[in-house]
């Protein structure tokens, strides 16, 4: 007689809510972890102090800043699908996906690919091309940043040249991608050439090659790219914005060049455009901050505590504003996402 197999391959649907606890345990540990540190190594009553003394006025400023950078996130969206003329639609959407990040262990990515089609008349095949570009330049953004906090923090004081110096490097790193994703049929080939002088086997060569293609092709015209990145260039420049003007109206004591390298640091490592749940967004500012001794972490936790509610209260806001617009519910945005990874 036939034996079931249920038992022994787990539904889709089981995999995924395995995968969510998993998230759900680690934030929790990370936010208890966080809460020995804190009562193990920072006053609590100085850093409420801290808190309390923040000026309102440059935080306003600094969400200004942020707002500016969202609607270039909605702008560059839009011309990554191709310019859809359900601006509106899309615009609410978008909102929508960034706090799901927020509250649950679901990507942003995964959710912005779900809700866009949901709610617009573009195509998933169309969202997840967009997607894929989006999220390339993303990580290049991200390591041009760090570089230039790091490049900032290893000299003793700031002045213009060494900000030029740094910027300087950064932008080397932004058009070596650019070009990389340009010759990127040649750049394997040489690749792969300089692995067959070092005797690596066949197997590994075909893995490596296949990695290095994977990572730099993209569906999308040089073109486009370029300008989808000065869109984003000048995104990241609103966002450091907001996370330095944040910096500023916190009285923690640093000088400039402090704080101009913590906040670059911060927004390397957890931009507004990739946010995530309490505790991981910690995790993931303060953790690295500190091994590259950008910061203590007496400063590092109430900054990144600061960041992370100013940036949920308008992922909020714009969420209810979007659920309003597009006659949706809280659920129904849980609801889609759940089947679309089911389904996945």
């Amino acid at each position: 007689m036939p034996t079931s197999t249920a038992s022994s391959n787990p539904s889709p649907e089981t995999s995924s809510s395995g995968t969510s606890l998993r998230t759900w345990i680690i934030s929790a540990a990370v936010i208890i972890g966080l809460l020995v540190l804190t009562a193990l190594f920072v006053d609590v009553e100085a850093m409420w102090q801290v808190i309390r003394g923040t000026h309102p006025l440059l935080v306003l400023a600094g969400i200004f800043f942020l707002l500016l950078g969202i609607a270039l996130i909605d702008v560059r969206w839009w011309y990554l699908l191709g310019r859809p003329r359900a601006w509106r639609r899309l615009v609410h959407a978008t909102h929508i996906s960034y706090l799901v990040p927020i509250l649950t262990p679901i990507p942003n990515y995964v959710s912005r690919v779900v809700l866009t089609p949901a709610a617009t008349p573009v195509s998933l095949p169309q969202a997840t091309t967009g997607m894929v570009v989006e999220r390339m330049i993303a990580q290049i953004m991200r390591i041009a940043t760090l570089i230039l906090a790091i490049s900032l923090g290893v000299q003793s004081e700031m002045s213009m040249a060494s900000m030029a110096r740094s910027v300087g490097l950064s932008l080397l790193v932004l058009g070596g991608y650019l070009l990389a994703i340009r010759y990127v049929d040649a750049l394997t080939r040489g690749v792969a050439r300089g692995l067959l002088k070092l005797r690596v086997s066949q197997a590994w060569r075909d893995k490596i090659t296949g990695m290095l293609q994977d990572a730099l092709s993209i569906d999308v015209g040089m073109k486009e790219l370029i300008l989808a990145l000065l869109m984003t260039v000048v995104m990241w420049t609103f966002f450091f914005l907001f996370h330095f003007l944040v910096m500023l109206a916190m009285p923690l004591g640093l000088d400039a060049h402090a704080q101009v390298t913590i906040a670059l640091g911060a927004l390397a490592l957890t931009p507004p455009s990739a946010p995530a749940m309490l505790g991981i967004y910690q995790i993931s500012q303060i953790g690295p901050n500190l091994i590259l001794r950008l910061g203590e972490f007496e400063d590092l936790l109430p900054y990144s505590l600061m960041l992370y509610f100013l940036q949920l209260l308008v992922w909020l806001l714009l969420t209810l504003w979007g659920v309003r617009v597009l006659k949706m519910r809280l659920s129904d945005i849980f609801r889609i996402n759940r089947s679309f990874k089911t389904e996945g």
